[in-house]
């Protein structure tokens, strides 16, 4: 699977590749709060065949700062490490569109890597150990969805409200809400809360932390869906556009498809999504919102 790219190297084996290697002396914070959120998510990695071209489409978008080095690019907004762009080749037959791996908090990666297998996903690559960033293993759950769990060196970045172009919330899109539910309740401890019949949220300590969204999708699989928070949806869209990229639902369209949004402590959404003025798009490369072509 491409995704194993993200950590480098053979699945069974504890090697960082090239690209791995430099994702490892890269932290996910420079203000380490010393202490473990587990369930948050606190780092993305896209990956992409073609770095600079990717790069190019979010720095207009939403005005991150990336600096190219070697195989990864490390990403900044507002001098905020908020992300990485790892250059990777898809598999033989398979779509050159980027993919957003998330990773999430986790206190002990390799207990929690056996709670993977334990549940019926599968570790496609760690645990390994990667330096400033700490200690990581890439799994994928019962539905193929892929993401990292990482226990981060130094601790996790603080709660903090999401500002415009930041990070804001990630969901998992899938079609068995029951199996996701009990996979993540027990590999992440978190507790879930319906706000409706398609729409739960991920808690952990009366934090929001994810989301988990029903789709009638017969994709192969699954997958974790990244937010930014913007200004405007629709300008934004309009923008992706202008830079060659395509709109997967139009900001119309997914405000029809959700009543509610996610909130960690103060963050939320307009037009009948939320509580405060704020708003947010999503944003991946396969079967998301938008992405660059």
């Amino acid at each position: 699977m491409a995704a194993a790219i993200v950590l480098g190297g053979c699945a069974n084996s504890a090697k960082l590749s090239k690209g791995g290697a430099e994702m490892a002396q890269v932290p996910i914070t420079a203000t380490p709060s010393g202490k473990t959120y587990p369930g948050k998510f606190i780092w993305h990695d896209l990956l992409t065949p073609d770095p600079q071209s990717a790069g190019k489409f979010y720095e207009k978008l939403f005005g991150w700062q990336i600096e190219y080095q070697g195989h990864y690019a490390v990403v900044r907004h507002n001098d905020k490490l908020i992300a990485g762009i790892l250059q990777a080749e898809p598999p033989e037959g398979r779509s050159r569109h980027g993919v957003w791996i998330p990773s999430a908090s986790v206190a002990d990666v390799d207990a929690a890597a056996s709670r993977v297998r334990a549940e019926g996903g599968k570790l496609l690559k760690g645990p390994v150990d990667m330096d400033r960033r700490g200690r990581a293993v890439l799994v994928s759950d019962r539905q193929g969805a892929d993401l990292v769990l990482l226990s981060a060196k130094g601790g996790d970045p603080a709660d903090t409200e999401a500002a415009i172009g930041d990070w804001l919330w990630d969901e998992i899109w899938t079609d068995d809400l029951a199996s996701t539910e009990l996979f993540y309740r027990s590999v992440l401890g978190y507790d879930q809360m319906p706000l409706g019949d398609n729409y739960h949220v991920f808690m952990h300590k009366n934090k929001w932390r994810a989301g988990i969204r029903l789709v009638s999708d017969h994709r192969e699989h699954m997958l974790w869906v990244p937010v930014v928070r913007v200004a405007d949806p629709e300008a934004t869209a309009q923008r992706v556009n202008e830079l060659g990229g395509v709109v997967w639902v139009a900001p119309n369209e997914y405000l029809n498809i959700r009543k509610h949004c996610t909130r960690q402590a103060t963050p939320v959404a307009k037009s009948g999504i939320g509580v405060r003025e704020q708003y947010f798009l999503m944003l991946t490369g396969l079967g998301l919102t938008l992405h660059p072509r």
